[in-house]
């Protein structure tokens, strides 16, 4: 990714920042500001020719910036939508690496996704009961399509950058959800919201990457804009 874009976005996580902080009613739309961002980058990128992958994350991306404009009115009913609407974010970027998701039945395999699925679901299994009714259905769903994105970032079969990145991605949205549920119901820490807004901020980044990095369009136009 050329180095200004890198600006471009980093720019407008700090937008993102200071409105969250400031929380007046007329910043609530910046809330968006860093995903329609990543938005525009690869609108820009294929250069009109889109294909069905590039229509999916196009519209995993659009779900998030609803998801995070919702998310800005920080009442309990704007989110539980905003977690629905991420439940669709993930299931549109589960379907982008889906068939490059190689599933294997060997005891050996088995064993490593099982861990791994401890691995991620146990903090909240630990403080599950703390969490408000209010959120008991979207937050079962929500972890289903966690843990379903988990599965096939870290099962994909494709080049080394690609992997890491998108795999690092999910793995900021696990850490997302376990500080958003700690910072929230067991312990208090000062920043909490900034820490998750910055830890969103870096998995739609990373996921991000983790797509263009098999994108050859992206390729071209980031060659252009060295």
């Amino acid at each position: 990714m050329p180095f200004k874009l890198k600006l471009i976005y980093i720019l407008c996580c700090l937008i993102d920042a200071i409105a969250f902080t400031f929380h007046n009613k007329w910043l609530t739309p910046f809330g968006a500001l860093p995903v329609l961002c990543l938005l525009t980058f690869y609108y820009l990128s294929n250069n009109g020719t889109y294909k069905l992958k590039d229509y999916t994350y196009t519209l995993g991306l659009t779900f998030s910036a609803i998801a995070d404009f919702v998310f800005e009115f920080r009442t309990i009913i704007a989110k539980v939508i905003a977690m629905v609407l991420y439940v669709f974010t993930f299931s549109f970027y589960i379907a982008i690496v889906r068939k490059e998701a190689v599933f294997s039945t060997s005891p050996k395999e088995l064993l490593k996704l099982i861990l791994n699925l401890i691995l991620i679901m146990s903090p909240f299994f630990f403080v599950f009961s703390k969490v408000p009714t209010d959120y008991f259905f979207s937050s079962i769903i929500y972890m289903v399509f966690l843990s379903l994105l988990y599965i096939n970032a870290l099962l994909r079969k494709t080049n080394k950058s690609s992997y890491q990145w998108f795999l690092a991605g999910t793995l900021g949205f696990v850490s997302l959800t376990i500080t958003d549920i700690y910072f929230a119901f067991v312990i208090k820490v000062p920043h909490g919201d900034l820490i998750n807004k910055v830890l969103y901020q870096f998995a739609q980044y990373a996921i991000f990457l983790g797509v263009i990095k098999t994108n050859k369009s992206f390729n071209t136009f980031s060659a252009a804009n060295e």
